[in-house]
């Protein structure tokens, strides 16, 4: 009679450490350089970036930026260039107080370009998942349908 009330018991504790167990899928910002936005903003302004991977609508399309170099100048201006052609862009970088499933991953970092195609894709309000003084890792909910986006910038 013991190991029949007992099973029931064991089954129930079991089923609720794996439910535990689950993770919320927000990243907290790790990284090697301090979370705030100054700190980001001169990582970023050190030299220039490229994109290594880019994760759009289940789709790969980092081969949409080989050969370019991006730089983060002041007054926002985003710089992509590869030796033939120039786009010029915005971007932000700024502490959320928007209430969200965590708040330790709080920092927004905005991109626009309005031109070509495959720059205008990179236009959204990116949460930084990790940096480090050489990688930027970043991602979106794409148009709120509960498709992440995942862009990486690293050092050149």
């Amino acid at each position: 009679m013991k190991k029949i009330v007992l099973f029931p018991f064991v089954l129930c504790v079991f089923l609720l450490n794996i439910a535990g167990a689950c993770c919320d899928d927000d990243a907290i910002v790790s990284n090697t350089v301090a979370k705030s936005p100054e700190s980001i903003l001169a990582t970023l302004n050190q030299g220039t970036w490229k994109v290594t991977y880019f994760l759009d609508t289940k789709t790969n399309k980092s081969s949409s930026f080989l050969g370019y170099n991006f730089t983060f100048g002041p007054n926002n201006i985003l710089m992509a260039d590869n030796s033939n052609v120039d786009y010029s862009g915005k971007w932000t970088i700024t502490k959320s107080d928007i209430a969200d499933d965590n708040p330790n991953n709080d920092i927004d970092f905005a991109i626009s370009f309005s031109n070509p195609l495959a720059f205008v894709a990179l236009s959204e309000e990116w949460d930084v998942v990790e940096i480090t003084a050489t990688q930027i890792r970043l991602r979106a909910l794409k148009n709120g349908n509960a498709e992440m986006n995942y862009l990486t910038f690293e050092k050149n």
